[in-house]
């Protein structure tokens, strides 16, 4: 009898670690088949901490299955408060003019963290910088009425001002306060427009 209840915690001294960190970073969420159907679950798309990783395929774990979905299997995902778009996206011939393709079908699909939803959207595209071994981020334009994206800043140079003109130059309002600096934020500018868009 002792030698059962010997080997019973040793197998749970040794199991319990292992499940515990295979459950580690999975977050209550939802994914969106290509299909249109909400299926909820946990996910995880990243090793967290100092030195993180994004996987190249979300895991996705309902009940006991779990599975492995990249960005041309699902169209969207939900992990804790952060959603998730799969969409087009590819630099164009026009890398310091800030525009990126958002065509269907050219450049590949990737996930983009979507930050505001509206007229025009607001994304961070993710990726790990090499240097800090944290996970960074471009953040990104996109207006419904395009099929391209604009990067949204330059590092610590701030707004990409001339790029951001080009791309709203049929809302000289807009741009005005852009240059002027009463715009200074990505935000705003998201909020603006759609508040602008609203009225018309």
């Amino acid at each position: 009898m002792k030698k059962l209840k010997l080997f019973g915690f040793l197998i749970t001294f040794l199991i319990l670690p292992f499940f515990i960190f295979s459950q580690k970073d999975y977050q209550k969420g939802y994914i969106v088949s290509n299909e249109g159907d909400t299926i909820e679950g946990s996910v995880k798309d990243r090793k967290q901490g100092s030195f993180g990783k994004l996987y190249k395929k979300i895991y996705f774990k309902k009940v006991r299955k779990k599975k492995k979905y990249g960005p041309n299997q699902i169209t969207a995902y939900k992990m804790g408060d952060s959603r998730f778009e799969s969409l087009w996206i590819q630099n164009n011939n026009y890398p310091f003019q800030g525009i990126y393709s958002g065509m269907a079908n050219y450049g590949d699909k990737s996930f983009l963290k979507l930050i505001e939803k509206g007229d025009l959207s607001y994304y961070h595209w993710e990726f790990e910088d090499s240097d800090s071994g944290y996970i960074d981020y471009i953040g990104f334009f996109k207006r419904k009425d395009k099929d391209s994206f604009v990067r949204v800043t330059q590092g610590i140079f701030g707004l990409k001002k001339k790029s951001l003109a080009n791309y709203f130059q049929d809302c000289p309002e807009l741009v005005s306060k852009i240059e002027n600096g009463e715009l200074n934020d990505p935000i705003k500018i998201v909020k603006f427009y759609n508040l602008l868009k609203e009225h018309y």
